[in-house]
């Protein structure tokens, strides 16, 4: 577990001009990150763009940034970088968007594929599969919770856009009941029928592996 005065402590060396403390705080976040970049890529972009060069291109934003940036909170931190992933995403999209409407240039279309059996079921009948929330923690398998995710985004785009609020930017549900227009306590349900529908999706793809 992360202990969130080192963020604040790595921020305050590099306004001090520590140059080695730019370089600890992108191996403490480097993981987080491009997790972040994979999981909000989804499957078209994914298959574009270099999510390294994503990664990199944040990261060294952040150490130039993290010189005028107060840090009140790892969390105000945290938000702050998933600020910037969402934008560096958006602009990869709208290159690529503008590259598709270029007339001198020929793209591949991409083949679309059927979902097949993309509704998830209401609880998970595996005693050996993983809870919902504990698949966001499983490291190892990043490819298959992408592909999860995926099929999330297409059966539910408000379930896939909670996931992403909730598990990988750390919004509270009171933040994210603000923005959504609801309830604390109805996206906290919404939340929960959300990752019962990512577990599914993700143990299904582990069987099929």
């Amino acid at each position: 577990m992360f202990d969130s005065r080192a963020t604040q402590v790595l921020i305050q060396q590099i306004q001090d001009g520590d140059e080695t403390a730019g370089d600890a705080l992108c191996q403490r976040y480097m993981a987080r990150v491009y997790a972040a970049v994979r999981l909000r890529l989804g499957s078209r972009l994914r298959a574009k763009v270099e999510s390294c060069d994503i990664v990199q291109d944040v990261l060294l934003g952040v150490i130039k940034g993290a010189a005028n940036f107060e840090c009140r909170s790892e969390g105000t931190f945290v938000n702050w970088v998933n600020r910037a992933v969402e934008n560096k995403i958006r602009d990869e999209a709208d290159r690529w968007k503008a590259r598709k409407r270029d007339p001198n240039r020929e793209l591949s279309q991409e083949k679309t594929r059927s979902p097949g059996g993309t509704t998830p079921l209401d609880v998970v009948d595996d005693d050996s599969a993983l809870t919902p929330s504990q698949i966001f923690f499983v490291q190892e398998d990043l490819e298959c919770l992408e592909r999860a995710m995926d099929r999330l985004h297409e059966y539910s785009e408000e379930y896939h856009r909670l996931i992403i609020a909730s598990e990988i930017e750390g919004q509270t549900y009171s933040e994210i009941a603000e923005v959504e227009g609801k309830s604390p306590d109805a996206v906290r349900m919404t939340i929960n029928r959300a990752k019962v529908a990512l577990a599914n999706f993700y143990q299904r793809l582990e069987r099929a592996a």
